[in-house]
């Protein structure tokens, strides 16, 4: 996909606000160290009305890569959120959690809308974590990320490949949710994280070389991912 606005390593997150949308949170932050991908969750703001926060979601699907939704409150927003990204043509994946023993009349309308489709079950915070960790292994950015820093560190040691690691995906990281940042702002975040400036640059380099990143020569030049 090189659509506009298209950014290879979002997924967005459909889901309830209320009861589900904590134990997605504190998985994704655990998965946040260990694999490039940017998992975006829309959620309520007092500065947006209800036409303002569809279009933030119909825009961050639209730029997602993938799509996951948790079917398991029965959320009718939901539901209209998977049928857009299947309009779209997006991948996607349904969640439903086995946590209660049986489906409310509330809910029902709501799974029978979503009838037929493959759903993957977890009943515990574990097993979310689970699912979610074999999503990133086998999502495309994340298979060229590994490909990247296996041939740019086949020849150091395993510390010096944990620290390039750790580097090349916090500056992946400084680009989550958004479409570009400007070039001495990301370099400053991770200034502030104790890297030095040439570490920083040459780091850029190699990802942008390598195509995981764009990151234009000029004065003012924005990065984002490629």
């Amino acid at each position: 996909m090189s659509k506009a606005g298209y950014i290879p390593n979002q997924v967005f997150v459909g889901l309830t606000w209320k009861n589900i949308r904590s134990k997605y949170e504190k998985v994704i932050s655990k998965l946040h160290s260990s694999f490039p991908i940017s998992f975006t969750i829309v959620g309520r703001n007092q500065n947006h009305d209800a036409d303002d926060l569809l279009e933030i979601i119909k825009d961050k699907i639209t730029s997602s890569s993938y799509a996951i939704f948790d079917a398991t409150d029965g959320n009718a927003n939901v539901s209209l959120e998977y049928g857009f990204a299947e309009a779209l043509d997006l991948p996607r994946a349904l969640y439903l959690s086995d946590r209660k023993r049986g489906i409310s009349t509330a809910m029902q309308p709501i799974i029978s809308d979503l009838a037929g489709k493959r759903r993957l079950h977890y009943k515990t915070e574990a097993k979310l974590k689970s699912l979610l960790e074999d999503f990133c292994k086998n999502h495309a950015y994340t298979k060229r990320f590994s490909n990247f820093i296996r041939s740019s560190t086949n020849r150091v040691r395993r510390g010096q490949k944990r620290s390039f690691r750790t580097l090349a995906l916090k500056l992946i990281h400084v680009l989550d949710g958004k479409q570009d940042v400007r070039r001495e702002e990301l370099v400053q975040e991770l200034l502030a994280n104790n890297y030095t400036r040439d570490k920083i640059d040459s780091m850029i380099s190699k990802l942008n070389k390598d195509g995981l990143i764009e990151s234009p020569p000029g004065r003012y030049p924005s990065i984002k991912v490629k």
